[in-house]
Order: C-alpha cells, then sequence, then structure tokens
C-alpha cells in the first residue's frame, strides 16, 4: 500500500502521464491539455495538482463522461473498445490517486 504522501504524489504523476499518453494517442487535445496543466503541481507535492486533477471529474460533459476514438467505432471496433476500456482504467487509478491526497488529514 502507498503510504507517504511523496509515495502518492509519485503514483499520481504516473497515473497523470499514462493517460495524458492515451489521450494524446486519441488526439484528445483539450482534456490533455487540462491534464498537462495539473502536472507541475503534481511533480512540486502541491495539493492543488491534485484539485486541479479532481477538478476535471464530475457532472455533465466533464471527464468523467469522455468517450474517446470515436472514429474507430465503426471502422475498427475493437479498436475504439480497447481505447475506452484503458481510458476507464487509467480515469479511475488517475482519480482514485488524485482523491487520496486530497483526503488527506495531515500534510
Amino acid at each position: 500500500m502507498i503510504n507517504t504522501l511523496s509515495e502518492q504524489f509519485d503514483e499520481l504523476e504516473q497515473a497523470s502521464r499514462e493517460l495524458i499518453g492515451l489521450l494524446d494517442e486519441a488526439d484528445e487535445k483539450y482534456w490533455k491539455f487540462m491534464l498537462e496543466r495539473a502536472l507541475p503541481k503534481v511533480n512540486a507535492h502541491e495539493l492543488a495538482g491534485a484539485t486541479l486533477i479532481l477538478g476535471c471529474y464530475g457532472g455533465m460533459d466533464t471527464f468523467s463522461d469522455l468517450i474517446i476514438g470515436k472514429r474507430f467505432e465503426t471502422e475498427a471496433p475493437l479498436r475504439y473498445q480497447n481505447l475506452n476500456a484503458r481510458l476507464m482504467h487509467l480515469r479511475t487509478r488517475t482519480f482514485e490517486a488524485a482523491r487520496r491526497i486530497a483526503a488527506r488529514q495531515t500534510w
């Protein structure tokens, strides 16, 4: 289990970078930009990095609702399904990593 604040930020950075790579692969510029802007604060182990990431989630038309690779839906349905399965996994992993940091009782 990841216990130290430093380890939690490292996990958030790793998850965010993998998610950004997937968004880049899917040519999803807006959400890639939103996550990239949080990275410097995550790297500096600032709470603001986690809260910027958490701000992308929740509500209608947010990162939580994103579907990627729509251009592959009919021409390459397995690729479409794979992209979105990876997105769901990484999106959840990133959210949970950010939430663990934001929920800490001590800093």
